[in-house]
Order: structure tokens, then sequence, then C-alpha cells
């Protein structure tokens, strides 16, 4: 759908309702934790997407905010204190503020996240782009400090490691 047929379809809906054709389709930054971007900002919510890289490895980290984040396609990791998720398309988990997460991507696919947010952490969409370029270069910066951010810098025998390969022996 061309611009032009997009501007023109969103001009039927009242204001305050924004549509998006494919989120999938939608820019963003490419980071060590995937490609991330801003979809729709509410008035006092947003959503974004992960674009989660194939062979990624993303260690637990807390987020202030709580979210709800859907696995739209791809299977990936869900890691937290201690405890390993297998997600699939369809899996559907919640969050709360200041509990440590982890992403791991073991498979030859990328998966794909949507995740909503409660409250808005950002002004406006250009504000969190900003920020995530940002984020990008602390985490490359981590990256040539020793921080893994793939499964081929996790040691032998690292429970990610073991782990994907008890879900590969399953299917």
């Amino acid at each position: 759908m061309t611009t032009m047929k997009r501007r023109n379809r969103m001009k039927q809906f009242p204001e305050g309702i924004e549509v998006i054709d494919d989120i999938t389709k939608k820019d963003g930054v490419e980071t060590l934790e995937g490609k991330i971007g801003p979809l729709i900002f509410g008035k006092g919510c947003q959503s974004h997407f992960i674009a989660l890289r194939a062979g990624m490895y993303c260690d637990e980290h807390p987020h202030a905010t709580e979210s709800i984040i859907f696995t739209v396609k791809g299977e990936w990791v869900l890691y937290s204190q201690g405890k390993r998720f297998h997600m699939k398309p369809g899996s559907l988990f919640w969050f709360g503020p200041n509990i440590p997460t982890g992403y791991e991507v073991p498979f030859h696919e990328d998966a794909f996240i949507l995740v909503f947010k409660g409250e808005r952490n950002y002004a406006s969409k250009s504000d969190m782009i900003q920020y995530l370029k940002g984020l990008r270069e602390k985490l490359i910066q981590k990256n040539k400090e020793g921080v893994p951010f793939s499964f081929r810098e996790l040691p032998e025998g690292h429970p990610a490691i073991a782990f994907a390969e008890k879900l590969r022996k399953a299917q």
C-alpha cells in the first residue's frame, strides 16, 4: 500500500485512532538486543516491537515499568530468576516493575515480539529512537567489555545452551 493510500485510509478514522497495517515492517534501531522500534503511543500507554535475532542472547535485566509481551512469530526463550520458558507464536506473558527478564533465541530463525506498556516511557516516538541509538552504543561497549549478546559468546556448559539442547531434542 502506498503512503498516499495509507494516509487516505487513516482519514476515514475519527480522531484518537491509529492503525498500523503490518507491525513487522516498521523501522527501528538495530541493537545487540535485536531491532527495536516504536509502534503506537497512546495518551497514557505505548507499544513497541523487538525483532529478536537468531542466535541472540540477552541476559536478564530489570525494567522500571511493567510490560505485557506477545510473541507474533518465531520461537524464543524467556529467562527470569533461574527459570526458562519456551515461547512460541501466540505466547503471552506479563512482568511487573523491576522484575528481571532475559531473552534468548537458540533457533535458526528470528522471533518477533510485541511489547505493551501501561504507561508512557517516552514523550514521543523520536525520543524513543534517540534513546535506542544511545542504547545501541552502550550495548556495543558492554559487549567489548565481555558481556555476551549471542550464543557464540557463551561459555561451554552455560545453562542457556543446555536448555537450547533440551528443546532441540524434544522437537
